[in-house]
């Protein structure tokens, strides 16, 4: 790779028969590598981890790739890993990545939780996991995370099995989010630590169908969204309706 060392950009979308990704240690100047929709691609190399200059890295549905390197990319603004459905664990991460402001995982039902370096992308603002298993997460690092999740502001959690014991911790992680989706899970009732979410704004329940019962509205909240929230009790729906600006319960 010594003779493309001024390359930018490397992708191998969609390359049906790429199982292994090459060693491009000699990129020093690569800013964005992709291998999206690479069905058969396995292991990517370790030196993609060690580009000091790369900004976007795509592995989106890469649905064999098994495991990821370490990553020390203190540039990256983009991390895709949606859709990667055999990853086993969320890469851990080497240096602080503070210019990573997003991260959306979709469909990544094997992986089992965050590490610990996850603390280096501290300047994240939104977060969206869907259909995956990314809150089965190790108790001795619960400390971590209220700092960790201090600055985001909008937080997607849909479909993604949460149960009613989780849901206490998960509001003290994200204590300032201002947009919390929590639609299409299977939690019976809504914690009374909501209220501590002073700075959140919308709330998304919607096909929340086991949902019975809301016991704390946050102070400022102006949007609720409860759509086939068939099991909500009469005195939850009372309450909602009376203490939220806009208030959409459709059954």
């Amino acid at each position: 790779m010594q003779k493309f060392d001024f390359m930018k950009v490397l992708t191998f979308d969609n390359c049906e028969y790429l199982t292994h990704t090459p060693n491009v240690s000699g990129l020093l100047n690569l800013e964005k590598f992709s291998v999206e929709k690479c069905n058969n691609l396995i292991t990517i190399h370790d030196s993609i981890g060690k580009l000091n200059k790369l900004e976007i890295l795509n592995a989106k549905k890469c649905i064999k790739l098994e495991s990821f390197p370490p990553l020390q990319l203190p540039s990256l603004k983009e991390l895709e890993l949606s859709y990667c459905r055999s990853l086993k664990k969320f890469p851990e991460l080497l240096c602080k990545m503070t210019d990573l402001k997003e991260i959306a995982l979709h469909n990544n039902t094997s992986i089992g939780g965050l590490p610990f370096s996850f603390e280096n992308l501290s300047e994240l603002r939104h977060i969206t996991i869907y259909r995956s298993g990314m809150l089965r997460i190790p108790k001795h690092i619960d400390k971590m995370y209220p700092i960790v999740f201090s600055n985001v502001e909008s937080l997607s959690l849909y479909e993604s099995n949460l149960s009613y014991e989780c849901l206490p911790m998960l509001l003290k992680w994200f204590v300032n989010v201002k947009h919390l989706d929590l639609s299409k899970n299977n939690f019976k009732i809504l914690p009374e630590c909501l209220n501590e979410c002073h700075l959140l704004r919308i709330l998304e329940l919607n096909h929340c169908k086991s949902l019975e019962e809301i016991r704390g509205i946050p102070p400022n909240l102006k949007e609720l969204y409860a759509i086939k929230c068939n099991s909500l009790s009469s005195s939850s729906r009372r309450m909602l309706l009376s203490q939220v600006c806009f208030c959409s319960m459709l059954q």
